[in-house]
């Protein structure tokens, strides 16, 4: 592999963790250094967390965790990614 085909990417945060809201929340994420094209986004559990074109971040609806995917462009060769957890709401835990 030449210098010319290296290309550091990637794309931040690594980890989102909320509490589950009624309005839920909206993170953007950050894509730096060089993706060969544009960035595809990709939630692989969209009950959980949604991800737009631009990578924009929702979620907080719904209690679990998925993985948000990054493409490094529309042939999907690089991907980098990014964990997505929403954990039930302080007076949502039943204490006994």
């Amino acid at each position: 592999m030449s210098v010319d085909q290296v290309q550091y990417w990637d794309v931040f945060p690594k980890t989102i963790k909320v509490s589950k809201s009624p309005l839920g929340t909206v993170v953007p994420l950050s894509v730096r250094g060089l993706p060969r094209g544009t960035v595809q986004f990709q939630s692989a559990d969209e009950i959980v967390a949604t991800v737009d074109v631009n990578g924009l971040v929702t979620l907080g609806l719904n209690v679990g965790s998925t993985v948000i995917v990054a493409y490094d462009s529309e042939d999907r060769t690089s991907a980098r990614y990014v964990i997505a957890e929403v954990v039930a709401a302080a007076s949502e835990i039943a204490v006994s």
